[in-house]
């Protein structure tokens, strides 16, 4: 799989002089430092170039197309839409993203997984969907019907195509091109799952995509499920550094109560293991939001 990898492999080689700046923890660091030291195992390369540019502040892509935008979408407000859907359209779906390149992580996210079958059945819903994995495992073969959503017209063919190659019925598991800010379902949902999506976002939106969340989820029954990535310590983005009280400080504003939380995620893929944290939140039926 690696040696069709050829944009990873090179981003790779370019990022990878950059690394000894990275402002992580201590433990963060040695544990990157161990993995990167790795990186020409071909078993594990399809994992290390997503993390590199993951953790990377825009900065270090210097005077490069990619990196100017980095540099504009991390310093300047970024809140206007069309500017985000050029940006993952022009840099990374408008050339073909591969599974298993940059954010695809070519299969569902272990943890969504593990806890799907303890979730409300009915409707899901999973924005920034890209090729929509997670979709498919949150319908948990048709026990909920799941719509994904991004931003990126080519990430939702994407996604559509991989879901008619897994021959899962459009009935169960579909996908709309939509700016998740102006989103309005006919009904609210059962679950909703974010993972990569706000750490994509400019810090400016972060509360409205708080507030946003709490006119999607069902009150009382419904669960918000937020697979919190990256927890580092950086500057810049996206994506841009997350943390557990950030998260909970921002879903609690927005009406949120915390069900449930797991800081120390076992199952994480090997290349963000320490940098994850699972948390399961409600909104009370008399939700004033």
């Amino acid at each position: 799989p690696v040696a069709r990898n050829n944009n990873s492999m090179a981003f790779s080689s370019r990022v990878r002089p950059a690394l000894p700046r990275l402002r992580t923890t201590a433990a963060t660091t040695t544990t990157i430092s161990k993995r990167l030291g790795r990186l020409s195992s071909t078993r594990s390369l399809q994992f290390f170039a997503p993390l590199t540019f993951l953790l990377l502040p825009p900065s270090h892509y210097g005077s490069t197309r990619l990196g100017q935008q980095l540099v504009s979408m991390s310093t300047n407000s970024a809140s206007n839409q069309l500017e985000q859907q050029k940006f993952w359209n022009d840099n990374f779906w408008g050339k073909g993203v591969k599974k298993g390149d940059f954010f695809d992580l070519g299969h569902a996210s272990p943890p969504l997984v593990r806890i799907r079958s303890s979730l409300p059945a009915g409707t899901g819903f999973v924005p920034g969907c890209g090729r929509g994995y997670d979709c498919i495992a949150l319908s948990e073969d048709g026990k909920r019907k799941v719509t994904g959503l991004d931003i990126v017209e080519r990430a939702v063919d994407a996604a559509k195509s991989y879901r008619d190659e897994q021959k899962i019925d459009a009935k169960n598991v579909d996908y709309i091109c939509a700016d998740f800010f102006k989103f309005k379902p006919d009904s609210k949902f059962d679950v909703v799952f974010d993972y990569t999506f706000l750490c994509a976002l400019p810090p400016e939106l972060r509360e409205n995509w708080a507030k946003q969340m709490a006119t999607l989820v069902k009150e009382g029954t419904g669960r918000l499920v937020t697979l919190i990535f990256p927890i580092v310590d950086k500057q810049g983005g996206p994506p841009y550094a997350m943390s557990v009280k950030l998260v909970t400080d921002l879903v609690k504003g927005a009406g949120f109560e915390l069900v449930s939380i797991e800081e120390d995620v076992k199952d994480s893929v090997e290349s963000r293991k320490g940098m994850e944290a699972l948390a399961v939140w409600k909104l009370p039926t008399e939700s004033r939001m």
